[in-house]
C-alpha cells in the first residue's frame, strides 16, 4: 500500500465549523472561558457600532508571546483527552476560533507578554482566496493601527481578540448595528448567570463600561432559601459534589430574586440540575429525564459541581452547552431529586405555617392517606368546631356535619392547584386591619361563650392560639394576649 496525505479543504472546512451551533450568547461565553483560564481579574467587551461594526473582548490575563499565540490560533491546538490544569475551561483547542469565526469572518487576536505585543489573524475570505490554512501575522506597525490598541497601555499582561465582519447576522437583519446591540443585551444576563460563580469570586466582567452584576440561580444570600446538605459521588479519582436547594415560595421573593430565578413564568422550565464544571455553568433547567419537570417541584434547583477531568465522562461538547449524565452516577442522584422536590412540595403545602417540633399546631385541614392516595378532612378537633359542639344540640350537630362533609366534597382541587402553581393564591398570613378586627371579635364572642358553657377560658385560649389562622399571624397573637389578660 501507499501512504498519501489527505488534507481537507481548508475553505470547505473552516466553513463547516462555523455551524457547530453556537448562538451569539454562547460564543461569548467561550471567548471569556479563555480570559478566566487566563487568569483574567477584568475583562472588558466593547461593541462598537458602525458602518462596520466590531467587537473587541479584552482581558488583564497571562496574556502569550508570539510562539504561544501562534499555537493557540491553531484549529485543535489541545488535545482533548489531555491533563489540563484544574481552571482550564477549554477541551478541544477550538473554541477561540471556532466561537469566534461562527459569528464573523475575520478573527484578529493580539496578545501582550515579556513587555511585547504579538498578533495574528484568520481571515476567511483569505483563506478562501488562497484555498489554505493560512493565518496573518502582524507586525508591529500593523498592531498599533488597530481599533482601541491603547487599552494595551494600563497592563503588563492581557490578551485583545478583535471580531469583525458580522456576516450570518448581516444576513439576517436590515439594522445591523441594532440587532447587535440587541444580542449584547441578552448576552449580558447569560453572562451573568454562566459566570456567576466568578463574579461573586472577584473577576470583574464590564460591557461597554457598565458592570455585569451575578445572578445566583441559587439565591443563596435569600434567608429563605433552603440548602440542603452536600453529597459526594467520586468516578476513580475524581469527586463530583451535588447540592440542593429549595427556592423560597414568590411571596419571600423582591423583584429583583424574582429576576434571577427567570420570573414566575420562568420558574418552572428552571427547575432541575444545574451541571457547573470549575464554577462554570454549563447546563441547566433540566432533570435529565430522571424525574420530571412538575408545577409543585418547581423551586427545586440541584447544582453539580464537576471536574474538568470527567469532560469525556459527561460529554461535555465544543461550545461547553451540553452534557449528559453517565449512567453511572444516576442511582447517586436519584436520592438528590427525592430531597429536593419532596421539599420544593413541602413549601406549597406547608406555605404559612410555622412548624415546631415542641410544639403542635392545630390545622384547619387534615390530610389523610388513602389506599389510592390523599384526600383532606376539616379538622374536627379545632377549638371553634368543639366549642361549636358544645351549643348545639343533637339535630343541629347532624346537620352541622353533613355541611362539613359537603364541603370537604366540593373542595376545589384542580383551581387550588393552578393558583398555587402561578402564585396567586393569598398567603394565609397576610391579612388585613379589618380582617385582624373580624378575627378578634370572633375570638371575644368565643371568649364570651366559653364563659356561659362554664369551660375553662385560658384552655380554649391555649388551644386557639395555635390554631390556623391565628398561630400564622403575630399582630393577631398580640392582640389576643390583651383580650385574655382580664381572665387570668
Amino acid at each position: 500500500m501507499i501512504e498519501k496525505q489527505s488534507l481537507p479543504s481548508a475553505p470547505i472546512l473552516i466553513e463547516s465549523i462555523r455551524s457547530i451551533g453556537y448562538s451569539f450568547e454562547t460564543a461569548i461565553a467561550d471567548l471569556i472561558d479563555n480570559s478566566i483560564s487566563a487568569k483574567a481579574t477584568r475583562i472588558d467587551i466593547l461593541s462598537i457600532p458602525n458602518e462596520e461594526p466590531y467587537i473587541i473582548i479584552f482581558d488583564n490575563g497571562n496574556g502569550m508571546n508570539k510562539v504561544e499565540l501562534e499555537e493557540a490560533m491553531r484549529l485543535g491546538s489541545k488535545n482533548p483527552n489531555e491533563v489540563r490544569e484544574e481552571n482550564d475551561l477549554g477541551r478541544f483547542g477550538l473554541g477561540l476560533k471556532s466561537a469566534s469565526l461562527s459569528q464573523c469572518r475575520n478573527l484578529t487576536v493580539v496578545s501582550k507578554k515579556d513587555g511585547k505585543l504579538s498578533a495574528f489573524s484568520w481571515n476567511l475570505d483569505y483563506v478562501i482566496e488562497r484555498n489554505s490554512w493560512s493565518i496573518l501575522e502582524y507586525s508591529e506597525e500593523e498592531i498599533m493601527q488597530l481599533e482601541n490598541i491603547e487599552l494595551f497601555k494600563d497592563v503588563e499582561t492581557g490578551t485583545y481578540v478583535l471580531l469583525k465582519k458580522f456576516d450570518k447576522i448581516q444576513a439576517s437583519t436590515l439594522e445591523i448595528n441594532k440587532t447587535i446591540t440587541e444580542k449584547m443585551s441578552s448576552t449580558i444576563d447569560h453572562l451573568a448567570l454562566v459566570f456567576h460563580r466568578y463574579l461573586d469570586d472577584g473577576v470583574e466582567i464590564y460591557v461597554n463600561n457598565r458592570k455585569i452584576e451575578s445572578i445566583d440561580p441559587f439565591l443563596t444570600k435569600n434567608k429563605a432559601t433552603q440548602a440542603k446538605r452536600t453529597q459526594e459521588i467520586k468516578i476513580g479519582e475524581s469527586i463530583i459534589k451535588v447540592k440542593p436547594y429549595i427556592l423560597p415560595h414568590y411571596n419571600k421573593l423582591s423583584e429583583d430574586d424574582l429576576k434571577k430565578v427567570g420570573g414566575k413564568e420562568d420558574l418552572r422550565k428552571n427547575q432541575g440540575f444545574y451541571i457547573y464544571r470549575n464554577k462554570r455553568l454549563i447546563i441547566w433547567g433540566t432533570w435529565f429525564r430522571l424525574s420530571r419537570q412538575d408545577e409543585l417541584s418547581k423551586l427545586a434547583r440541584v447544582m453539580v459541581e464537576i471536574p474538568n477531568s470527567l469532560d469525556d465522562v459527561w460529554g461535555i461538547d465544543i461550545k461547553k452547552s451540553t452534557a449528559n449524565i453517565p449512567d453511572i452516577i444516576k442511582k447517586n442522584l436519584y436520592s438528590c431529586i427525592e430531597e429536593s422536590v419532596f421539599t420544593s412540595k413541602e413549601v406549597y403545602r406547608y406555605r404559612g405555617r410555622k412548624e415546631n417540633n415542641s410544639e403542635k399546631y392545630n390545622y384547619v385541614w387534615d390530610r389523610i392517606k388513602t389506599r389510592d392516595g390523599y384526600e383532606y378532612r376539616i379538622n374536627r378537633d379545632l377549638p371553634q368546631i368543639q366549642l361549636l359542639s358544645k351549643n348545639f344540640d343533637k339535630d343541629v350537630l347532624i346537620e352541622f356535619e353533613r355541611l362539613l362533609k359537603n364541603i370537604e366534597k366540593s373542595f376545589p382541587t384542580n383551581t387550588v392547584y393552578l393558583d398555587v402553581a402561578d402564585g396567586k393564591l393569598k398567603n394565609d398570613s397576610e391579612m388585613s386591619a379589618e380582617e385582624i378586627d373580624e378575627l378578634i371579635m370572633a375570638f371575644e364572642d368565643s371568649l364570651n361563650k366559653c364563659q356561659e358553657l362554664g369551660l375553662n377560658v385560658i384552655e380554649f385560649y391555649e388551644q386557639i392560639i395555635k390554631t390556623e389562622p391565628y398561630c400564622n399571624n403575630e399582630k393577631l397573637k398580640e392582640l389576643m394576649k390583651e383580650k385574655i389578660k382580664k381572665y387570668e
